[in-house]
């Protein structure tokens, strides 16, 4: 226990678990650091001055080569002025010889400032105009030797050239702050100033010499360089030290200066005295030009001057630099040495912190999750998935390591806690879910036998209707289920064709009469999937119909790949919808997200997603490329999904049924999808023409033997005479069946049941009237009907026939004709007119819309119905498929105009009216 405690204590002393607050005390008990920073900025300052002092050194050379280029100028300028004033005969030889040394210097001076790329911008600028300057010194020469150049423009010329290199000297110093390196620099541009005085005055002497007097202006211009000379050598003196004062008066005395100064006075004297002047040109040229190397020699030992204590300046600022660099590297080791030790103790800790909280957060506890809310006790699942962070030090570090395992602790019970409620949230909707559905399949079934007993189109079209609202809220219930994550009760057992799907999905969608679906491919898919299938189509076309404009069509298509899978598109003619958006949604249509407040605004959405990975569907968004815009859905089937057989055909009933052609009119197949064939291309229904309550298709699992029924509850299109549209067919050779084309297989009723609605006892038979003409026939294609008003509840308005045809009475009708209107099947004749007899003297009465009412058995033949004490055999209704309302009042239209066209050509045979029918098949 002892060793225990002591192991302790020595353990609170180690760096280790010292506080943050002691390491951070640590780090500032080493100054070198804060002396590091120092040091450093002292040595960069310090490679600024050897930088600083070598551009001073380029630029100094600058100057020096400008001032060697201006005393090579000066020489030149004076024997330019004796050749031209002498007539430009002796001297000129010298002249040229002048101007080679001039050209040396002034090659030397381009080549300075072209390697001096570190000059400051004053500088540059006046160098290179200088240097436009010089470029004109060619030029000059060959005027002065070719023309009557005068002598005083000649040294005017020079004078403007040599002053663009006084610039230079200027603009050097201006660049210059170092304060020993300034003065130097002053005194040598004060002796450039006079030496270009000292030679102007001995070239203006020179002309004077040679003229015997001095140019207009000359005497003016040479009092004026005498001033400006004193002035230079005053602000030598001032700037200079006292050892260059002293050297320049040592150098710059004796006869040479004395003889130039007597020559100025002399000619000034003579010059005002109105007098020829008497100096020679030989004179002043050599005692001129020795004066002007007198002050050469001192500017040149000043130059000197100044380049020595640049360099040094330089080399003192280099060793400096050198030196602090030492000192800091130095510095600087020592403090990283500690601050990487104190460093090192910080940075561990929270590395392994660190890797912990990531892998927590990015491993552990999402798979924690995933066993908890796969595990049968999710409590014993969270004690197992809590893993303490492997830190155990007692500094802050450790601390907050083991505060980070609390809030481990916390999460995994609040996963915990969530897997519980969205269990309890997930019973709730499946609870919700089936006491709806089971209401809304009572629903459906009470309203399925009230269609079946209904007869008036109006309340009709509104039973249909709510037929449509209750698939709907079915629908909506079944999404409920799949957003608790249970699959729907209903299944089908057998392979269903992709157009039955199809036919499913339509009829749960609330504007179905928008939807068009194109010739679907033969092909069937998996019992598993068809209510899904169905489920997830369904969805696709609500939102494509909710989001597009009432007055267009949303196209369905159906294709079978390459690959053999099948693609189903669903195309709109919508608003359509951003870019981000479809990236957005094809993101959480591949993965669905989880189940939040955002999926109740997304339920189709997320409905479709589930939907699709439950069964390894893929559904895709696109914008439409087309000027209509809109967006266009994929769903891509999976081969697994399909079923490789041929579509099965319905059960055939007890009796023989009519093949869906023929029991329609209309050519569809039993699915509600107009059947392609060779010889008649697919015509879609129209809007006009289409009504608002077909379509309804549902696939449901009967309860006896869980075979897979189709209930198809379709409302063909209906024509202006309020008879069922037919497809062109191809005409048979054969008379009969060119005139009956409606019934040549076999009649819609069985003529025990005519016999038994239509016989009754033989009545008056009327005399001919107006009979309506029979309704064009379309011999080569279909054209879409003209949109025509409809009810209130969306069926088309029935429009009675505005062609009549006069039929007379004719005076002998051919025994053949007789007979035939005598046949077996004229007792439906006896029966319609007996109907019509009974139908005389009443008023007919129209609803709101137009149609005429309906009086319960106001027509009834009499004597078709049975007598109560002999009830009518009961035909079996086993294994025939429910027919609705709709379909059974389209067969009757069908066969009503079948009997009609016959009744036409029967008195248009007897008048001769063959050619009347011919006439309208031609229209």
């Amino acid at each position: 226990m002892r060793g225990r405690e002591d192991q302790r204590g020595i353990d609170r002393f180690r760096l280790r678990n010292w506080r943050l607050r002691s390491k951070l005390a640590v780090v500032l008990l080493v100054p070198a650091l804060s002396t590091a920073t120092l040091a450093g900025l002292r040595l960069n300052t310090q490679l600024d001055d050897v930088e600083l002092f070598g551009n001073v050194q380029r630029e100094l050379a600058v100057s020096h080569q400008a001032a060697r280029v201006e005393n090579a100028l000066q020489v030149e300028r004076d024997w330019a002025v004796q050749c031209v004033a002498a007539g430009r005969q002796n001297a000129c030889p010298e002249h040229a010889a002048r101007t080679g040394l001039t050209d040396t210097e002034l090659g030397k001076y381009r080549d300075s400032g072209a390697t001096a790329t570190a000059l400051s911008a004053s500088l540059r600028e006046t160098f290179t105009k200088s240097l436009q300057s010089l470029d004109g010194l060619a030029s000059l020469r060959v005027t002065l030797l070719t023309t009557k150049y005068p002598d005083v423009a000649v040294i005017s010329a020079y004078n403007q050239i040599i002053a663009s290199l006084s610039t230079v000297h200027r603009a050097a110093i201006s660049s210059l702050s170092e304060p020993e390196i300034v003065p130097l620099v002053a005194a040598a541009q004060a002796l450039y100033t006079a030496q270009e005085q000292l030679g102007q005055q001995n070239s203006l002497l020179t002309s004077t010499a040679l003229r015997r007097g001095f140019a207009p202006g000359a005497a003016d211009e040479l009092r004026a360089a005498q001033s400006r000379l004193d002035a230079a050598f005053n602000e030598f003196n001032d700037v200079a030290s006292p050892a260059n004062r002293q050297k320049f008066q040592d150098v710059v005395s004796g006869s040479s200066v004395d003889g130039r100064n007597r020559l100025v006075r002399l000619a000034l004297a003579q010059d005002f005295e109105r007098k020829p002047v008497s100096i020679t040109d030989a004179e002043v040229l050599q005692i001129g030009q020795d004066t002007a190397n007198l002050v050469r020699e001192v500017a040149t030992h000043v130059e000197a001057q100044a380049d020595a204590t640049t360099t040094r300046l330089a080399d003192t600022a280099r060793s400096d630099a050198w030196r602090d660099a030492a000192l800091v590297a130095v510095s600087l080791l020592i403090a990283f040495g500690l601050m990487a030790m104190v460093a090192q103790s910080m940075l561990r800790p929270l590395r392994v912190l660190r890797r912990s909280a990531l892998d927590v957060a990015r491993n552990q506890l999402p798979e924690a999750i995933k066993r908890i809310r796969s595990h049968r006790d999710p409590e014993r699942a969270a004690e197992e998935a809590i893993v303490p962070v492997p830190l155990n030090t007692t500094e802050e570090v450790g601390q907050v390591a083991r505060a980070f395992d609390l809030v481990q602790r916390e999460a995994v019970r609040l996963a915990v806690e969530q897997v519980a409620l969205r269990a309890n949230v997930n019973d709730m909707f499946i609870n919700l879910s089936r006491r709806s559905q089971a209401l809304v399949e009572r629903q459906i079934n009470v309203i399925d036998r009230l269609e079946q007993d209904e007869q008036d189109p109006d309340h009709l079209a509104s039973l249909f209707e709510l037929d449509h609202l209750a698939t709907q809220m079915r629908r909506n219930s079944e999404n409920l289920l799949v957003l608790s994550g249970t699959t729907v009760n209903r299944r089908v057992t057998r392979p269903v064709a992709i157009a039955e799907v199809l036919g499913a999905a339509v009829s749960e969608v609330e504007k179905y009469a928008r939807v068009q679906i194109a010739p679907t491919p033969e092909l069937m898919v998996q019992g598993r999937v068809v209510n899904d299938l169905a489920h997830l189509v369904a969805e696709l076309l609500d939102n494509a119909t909710a989001f597009s404009k009432p007055t267009t069509k949303v196209t369905v298509r159906t294709i079978e790949t390459r690959k053999g899978e099948v693609a189903i598109r669903i195309h709109d003619r919508g608003v359509g919808m951003q870019e981000n958006d479809v990236v957005e949604f094809n993101a959480k249509l591949a993965e669905p997200p989880e189940v939040d407040v955002s999926v109740a605004r997304e339920m189709g959405l997320y409905v479709v997603g589930q939907l699709a990975k439950r069964h390894e569907i893929r559904v895709t968004l696109a914008n439409n490329d087309d000027i209509e815009g809109g967006v266009t859905a994929q769903v891509i089937l999976p081969l697994s999904l399909l079923h490789k057989g041929s579509v099965p055909a319905l059960p055939l009933p007890a009796a023989p049924l009519p093949s869906a052609s023929e029991s329609t009119g209309t050519g569809e197949a039993l699915s509600g999808v107009p059947k392609w064939t060779p010889e008649h291309p697919v015509v879609m229904p129209s809007p006009a023409t289409e009504d608002e309550n077909s379509g309804r298709h549902r696939i449901e699992q009967t309860s006896t033997d869980g075979l897979f029924t189709a209930r198809i509850e379709a409302s063909e299109d209906v024509a202006e005479d309020g008879y069922s549209y037919e497809p062109p067919v191809e005409r048979p050779t054969d008379p009969a069946t060119e005139i009956f084309p409606a019934i040549v297989d076999e009649p819609l009723i069985s003529h025990d049941d005519l016999s038994r609605w239509f016989k009754t006892p033989s009545a008056p038979e009327p005399s001919p009237k107006d009979v309506p003409a029979a309704e064009p026939e379309r011999a080569e294609h279909h054209e879409e009907e003209d949109a025509e008003p409809a009810t209130v509840n969306g069926l088309p308005k029935r429009h009675r026939s505005a062609e009549t045809v006069k039929i007379e009475a004719p005076t002998a009708v051919p025994r053949a004709v007789a007979d035939y209107a005598e046949s077996d099947w004229g007792v439906a004749d006896e029966g319609w007119k007996a109907a019509g007899a009974l139908d005389k003297g009443s008023a007919a009465q129209t609803t709101e819309n137009g149609l005429p009412k309906r009086v319960p058995k106001a027509r009834l033949v009499p004597g078709s119905l049975p007598k109560p004490s002999s009830p009518a055999p009961q035909l079996s209704t086993v294994g025939i498929p429910g027919r609705s309302a709709d379909r059974l009042r389209q067969r009757f239209a069908t066969y009503q105009k079948g009997v009609q066209m016959g009744r036409e050509s029967l008195f248009d045979s007897a008048v001769g009216g063959i050619p009347v029918i011919a006439e309208r098949e031609r229209q």
